[in-house]
């Protein structure tokens, strides 16, 4: 089997994170925050761990402000609604995921917010600035798309929101792991992403940085393991937001993960995926009747002519290259690439793979395009 669906989830992972994965959950681990006994503290200190291990990522230093969620969904409705709570004007890019369009679109019906999109192949300061109104309250962003090769400038948001003070939330899904965020230079109010993608940790968890210490509304309520005679959530943060038990395991992952990364070094993992998306790109534009569209950080999505996106990449699973077709779940970024009707079949990179696999992958796609065109 060869995996090129990496923006959905990475496969595989480094084997340190299958091995303290196993290990966690063998040797057993109590409930963070809640009990006194040594497995309880244990499962406390791996998490405050990858706290600090997320805020290394992201070049900042307060690891309270890490709040762990069930996944970059999850995180950014925890982010949004903690300060869009009535009616104003929120400033989107028009490639959006719908982890942020569907929880605009429910504010949009609970307190009349208004969505306003700027165009991320031309981004400027002086262009967002004019989308900016009275009403204006927050901008929330993507910083790859999860469709095709578009990056959004996470500085020109960073300037433009703190120069009007408004709040920036950031997708950071499709970008952390392999493309550096420095939030001393380009601070946001917060950033959210899955542990389960280029981070390498298994799925069942993701994050929200937040960069202040104090939350704002809550989405879920619940236990917390502090303020305990507090009817309300606990005021402060990571504990404001974290209701419930965590999934331990998955934040270990994501610990185990992010070290990954750390002793590989982004540069290089960036250098390898930059690599192999161009020599994917220049095998498969060579094929007859291929439609290869714009392309970078790993993604690549293409057609076939005359053959349906889903059909193409069920016979691409016949020869064992695992890819994801339709609309990935970003219909706004197809109506930008203009494939909204039949959407692409979307290749997605890790730096784990290799050039044989790509090999392989282009060798499939030629023989499909010779029996199906």
């Amino acid at each position: 089997m060869i995996y090129l669906d990496n923006a959905a989830t990475t496969h595989p992972k480094p084997e340190r994170v299958y091995f303290a994965v196993s290990e966690a959950i063998r040797e057993g681990l109590g409930n963070p925050s809640r009990s006194t006994h040594a497995l309880a503290r244990s499962a406390e200190e791996k998490i405050y761990e990858a706290r600090e291990a997320v805020c290394r990522l992201l070049s900042v230093d307060s690891p309270e402000g890490v709040v762990f969620s069930y996944n970059a969904t999850y995180a950014l409705n925890i982010a949004i609604k903690s300060v869009i709570d009535s009616p104003c004007e929120v400033i989107t890019s028009d490639i959006e995921h719908n982890a942020v369009v569907r929880p605009l679109a429910e504010l949009g019906k609970r307190y009349g917010v208004k969505v306003v999109k700027f165009d991320s192949g031309s981004l400027t300061e002086e262009g967002l600035e004019g989308l900016i109104t009275k009403d204006t309250r927050a901008i929330v962003s993507t910083l790859h798309s999860n469709v095709f090769g578009r990056s959004v400038d996470e500085s020109i948001l960073s300037r433009v929101a703190n120069k009007h003070g408004l709040y920036l939330i950031l997708d950071g899904s499709q970008a952390l792991g392999h493309r550096k965020i420095d939030l001393k230079k380009s601070p946001c109010y917060a950033i959210c992403a899955p542990s389960h993608k280029s981070l390498f940790g298994i799925q069942g968890s993701g994050f929200v940085y937040f960069s202040c210490q104090k939350r704002g509304k809550t989405v879920i309520e619940g236990g917390s393991g502090t303020e305990s005679r507090n009817k309300n959530m606990p005021s402060f943060l990571p504990d404001g937001y974290e209701a419930g038990t965590p999934g331990v395991p998955s934040i270990i992952s994501l610990l185990e993960g992010l070290s990954f990364i750390e002793s590989v070094g982004i540069d290089a993992i960036s250098a390898r995926i930059d690599f192999l998306t161009e020599k994917l790109y220049d095998r498969l534009s060579s094929v007859k009747g291929t439609t290869v569209y714009p392309f970078g950080g790993g993604i690549l999505s293409f057609n076939l002519s005359g053959v349906p996106s889903h059909e193409l990449s069920e016979e691409l699973d016949r020869h064992g290259i695992c890819t994801r077709a339709g609309l990935h779940c970003a219909p706004s970024a197809h109506s930008v690439l203009g494939t909204l009707e039949g959407g692409t079949v979307r290749l997605s990179l890790s730096a784990l793979n290799t050039e044989k696999e790509l090999d392989r992958a282009y060798m499939a796609i030629k023989d499909i395009s010779k029996s199906l065109t």
